[in-house]
């Protein structure tokens, strides 16, 4: 892939998920409340918009990300259907005309009136969301049970350890299906998180540690980070201080890309090496992980203050 094609393709899915996330959040929010026929008209004009968008990139991104933007804005589509359900039946009562005696209009068709709605399958992502927690310790269980891939949004944490790698302890242990990462507004947290297929973007966070695998890689407004990281492609980090890269632990997942330090940091275009990230020195490399279930906010604290940079 050529660079400009490449660099279309990273700044193009960092904006298509933003919009694409506020609308869902949109979308959930009008389902929690009384929605109107005019609101729903005004989520379907943003949501053809979004798909307008997405098909006048076609042909400029990768096909795998392609076809995640295009499940993606399926299960927007039925979220709006099933909005549509909501809404008042006395809203269209007032529309329909008195019949006339003299002249009645022959009766629409059945078939004609219903809509035909697309079939739902098992590859299309639904959204799990990990928000509003301090000093937690939180894992698989903390999540609903999902029957396939699914989009994951990790939220507004203070002080907690996030463990979705799954527990080998187990007989049959849960492994998530994850199809794309979103991260916002975290500090003073751990992340351990799986290899993934799809992409990771990142916003705001303060004084982490990140484990991860993806096939991209996104972080904005950012400081203070350890990223533990396996990826086929380059990282980028834009608007981000004292970020610093490493390796994927082996001791976690054996699907592992090499390591190789090639970060492109978009706030800084000059040819001298970025200020803005490094590699974690090996004195600071982490060996000894808290993948146990930890009960108190103590034994939390202690483990995060030892571990954070």
């Amino acid at each position: 892939m050529s660079d400009p094609t490449w660099s279309f393709s990273q700044a193009f899915s960092a904006d298509f998920q933003a919009s694409r996330i506020e609308l869902e959040s949109r979308v959930e929010s009008a389902k929690a409340t009384t929605t109107t026929a005019d609101g729903l008209n005004a989520l379907s004009l943003d949501l053809a918009k979004l798909t307008k968008t997405l098909a006048d990139a076609t042909g400029s991104l990768p096909s795998y990300d392609q076809r995640q933007y295009e499940l993606q804005l399926k299960g927007l589509e039925r979220s709006l259907e099933e909005l549509r359900a909501l809404l008042p039946k006395s809203k269209f009562a007032f529309k329909r005309k008195a019949p006339v005696a003299s002249t009645p209009a022959p009766p629409t068709p059945v078939s004609m009136a219903v809509p035909e709605i697309p079939p739902q399958t098992d590859s299309v992502s639904t959204n799990l969301t990990l928000s509003s927690h301090s000093f937690k310790y939180l894992s698989t269980a903390s999540l609903p049970s999902a029957s396939h891939a699914s989009d994951l949004t990790i939220s507004d944490l203070n002080g907690c350890i996030v463990n979705l790698l799954p527990d080998m302890g187990d007989a049959e242990p849960r492994s998530l299906e994850i199809s794309a990462l979103h991260i916002r507004n975290l500090t003073d947290t751990l992340l351990l998180l799986p290899v993934i297929r799809g992409s990771v973007l990142l916003h705001d966070l303060r004084r982490c540690i990140l484990i991860v695998g993806c096939h991209q890689f996104r972080m904005h407004t950012s400081t203070r980070v350890d990223v533990y990281l396996s990826i086929p492609s380059t990282p980028i980090i834009e608007h981000c201080s004292q970020i610093r890269f490493t390796a994927y632990p082996a001791t976690f997942s054996q699907d592992t890309s090499p390591n190789v330090f090639a970060v492109r940091d978009f706030s800084h275009i000059r040819a001298t090496p970025s200020p803005n990230w490094s590699a974690v020195p090996e004195e600071a490399l982490v060996m000894q992980w808290p993948v146990g279930t930890i009960t108190s906010e103590e034994e939390i604290a202690d483990a995060l203050n030892t571990l954070l940079p």
